[in-house]
């Protein structure tokens, strides 16, 4: 979705633009890809557009839902990512101007995409790995087994022969 925000800038005739956009199945593929998932069951894009001291100001919330797998134990599971914030925009040729400043530059001069915003920004808050929870136990290293599911029968500690000789140290 593409936003002229012409309007805001020169403070015509709205002083801000809100914006509410769901992503569509050609985009959904877009974020399966940058939030690693198996599929993207929704994007969320909304937020704010208006003029804060002299400057184009966006407040966003980015909530994305999908199912991908568990680092530790390979299910299938959901996840949700969230990411909110403030930004505030300007022209490219105004980009050199505000070194420093924390700013988001738009493509195309006044016009803003909420999809390529809403890409970087939901980019940052891609974890390292999915759990499928914070105690998964992941897989037996030996047989693979589930220990989420319970134990195996494999030995618990595989002991090192070449420590044989400290066995009798600490008697």
């Amino acid at each position: 979705m593409r936003i002229n925000i012409e309007s805001v800038r020169k403070r015509e005739a709205a002083s801000s633009i809100d914006f509410d956009y769901a992503a569509g199945p050609e985009e959904k593929e877009t974020y399966r890809v940058l939030l690693g998932a198996k599929s993207v069951d929704s994007v969320n894009v909304g937020g704010k557009i208006s003029q804060r001291n002299g400057l184009v100001a966006v407040d966003y919330a980015i909530e994305a839902s999908f199912a991908t797998e568990c680092a530790r134990c390979g299910c299938e599971c959901a996840q949700s990512l969230v990411a909110s914030g403030e930004k505030y925009l300007a022209d490219k040729s105004e980009e050199d101007e505000k070194e420093g400043e924390d700013f988001f530059v738009t493509e195309i001069a006044g016009i803003f995409d909420t999809e390529d915003f809403a890409v970087e920004f939901l980019g940052l808050e891609v974890p390292y790995r999915y759990l499928c929870s914070e105690d998964c136990r992941g897989l037996c290293e030996n047989c693979g087994a589930d220990l989420n599911e319970g134990e195996c029968s494999c030995p618990k500690k595989a002991k090192n022969p070449a420590f044989d000789i400290l066995d009798g140290f600490f008697k």
